[in-house]
């Protein structure tokens, strides 16, 4: 049990963009419509976003992401410490997505960035490896920006029904801070199953680089260990489950969610999900589904259990304190 607590870091602010352009798995021309009504019924995904342009980079999601957190924040370029991209997807192999960014948006020279290529618990390693780097930093306030999401399409095979149903293309920019304080404001379960690397993988085909996916394995896995995970986090920390004011796990489809929901023996109430509207969007689901269900009035602990799992086999959980300053619903852009 891999157990790290991180101390100070806060989120700040969470902005989600994704690509106006819908697919709508009710209209998917690859199946009958029985097979569609089963499939959204099954999956609990109807719509799903999808980048139009071939061409379009990673970055094209993440620079009006970045752009609008700042704005809102109503923080300078310069008060960046760490700039962290989680993707499986970038377009060239070298250099990073993060120093791509860098570039582009002119940041300072003093940035610490670089990629982490993760998929669907990438955004709570990434949330991991933020916080330790700012509590690392000898300075009074550190801030950092993670950078997560994936173009998924891109490397989907449209008759594979196995994939292109779920996954959908999104990105979302969280903000953190930390003041140097010594109170703890996260506690982190992470794990890897390695005997899982085959279940979500990507081949060469002659179409390129796409993904494929077992579905039987990735259930057995998520539902297998995902409900260890938290639970072995909350018996750590000496928490009933009824702790967390939410529990945002990632966006992989209504049946394996709902599976690990009824292990655990959650409320629905406590378990949002925007798989009907937005699919599986890999390291992006987490906060895209914060943006879409966080109610500040709602709050009781001021805690939030999230959970990510995937690719690997992955799995990780954290218990964070969450009141954000800035939480946007989804942000649509031509693409």
């Amino acid at each position: 049990m891999a157990i790290s607590t991180t101390k100070g870091t806060l989120i700040k602010g969470i902005v989600t963009v994704v690509p106006e352009n819908l697919e709508d798995n009710l209209t998917l021309d690859v199946l009958s419509r029985t097979d569609q009504k089963a499939l959204v019924e099954h999956t609990g995904i109807r719509y799903r976003r999808r980048v139009l342009d071939a061409k379009a980079s990673i970055k094209a999601l993440f620079t009006p992401g970045i752009n609008k957190i700042l704005k809102e924040l109503d923080w300078d370029k310069s008060s960046i410490d760490v700039l962290i991209c989680v993707t499986q997807t970038a377009s060239i192999s070298i250099p990073s997505v993060a120093c791509q960014l860098h570039g582009d948006l002119n940041f300072h020279q003093d940035v610490i960035a670089y990629d982490i290529n993760s998929g669907c618990s990438g955004f709570v390693y990434g949330l991991h490896t933020v916080s330790q780097l700012l509590s690392s930093l000898d300075q009074p306030t550190r801030r950092a920006l993670i950078c997560c999401g994936d173009i998924s399409s891109a490397i989907t095979d449209d008759k594979d029904l196995s994939v292109r149903p779920i996954f959908s293309d999104a990105i979302s920019v969280v903000a953190l801070e930390n003041d140097g304080g010594i109170e703890t404001s996260g506690t982190f379960n992470l794990e890897t199953i390695g005997s899982g690397q085959n279940a979500i993988f990507t081949a060469e085909t002659a179409n390129g680089r796409k993904m494929r996916l077992d579905g039987i394995d990735v259930f057995n896995y998520s539902v297998s260990h995902v409900p260890n995970n938290i639970t072995r986090l909350l018996n750590h920390l000496s928490k009933p489950t009824t702790f967390p004011d939410l529990y945002i796990f990632h966006q992989a489809n209504l049946v394996i969610n709902e599976s690990i929901r009824k292990a655990i023996n959650l409320e629905k109430e406590k378990v949002p999900n925007s798989l009907y509207d937005f699919g599986n969007t890999a390291s992006a689901s987490i906060p895209l589904t914060l943006s879409t269900s966080w109610n500040k009035e709602a709050v009781s602990s001021g805690w939030i259990l999230i959970s990510g799992f995937g690719v690997g086999f992955s799995v990780a959980s954290a218990l964070v304190k969450f009141n954000p300053s800035c939480i946007l619903p989804p942000l649509s852009i031509d693409l």
